[in-house]
């Protein structure tokens, strides 16, 4: 997803898998989806640190961290300090 200059990553929980959840995000002129799937452990926070750093280093612009209700997803602390720091990123920007 796009949202003016900045992208989106959208996290979702993968279905029948408690622990374990999807970042994408999607590049129309490609026609593509890029993803990662992560659990949630200090592993698994470093993995979407990773794929929002090399999205946000191949499009040169600020990554905006997209959750489709909060509420319902129970991430650990390493995964939510992540996007913490992911959306500060983007604020700063």
């Amino acid at each position: 997803m796009r949202n003016g200059k900045k992208h989106c990553i959208q996290i979702s929980p993968v279905q029948d898998r408690p622990g374990r959840y999807i970042a994408s995000i999607a590049s129309e002129p490609l026609g593509a989806t890029f993803s990662v799937v992560f659990s949630e452990t200090i592993t698994g926070a470093v993995a979407l640190h990773t794929f929002a750093e090399m999205i946000r280093n191949h499009y040169g612009h600020p990554v905006e961290i997209v959750l489709p209700d909060p509420s319902c997803l129970s991430l650990s602390p390493p995964v939510r300090d992540i996007i913490a720091a992911l959306e500060q990123q983007h604020l700063a920007s």
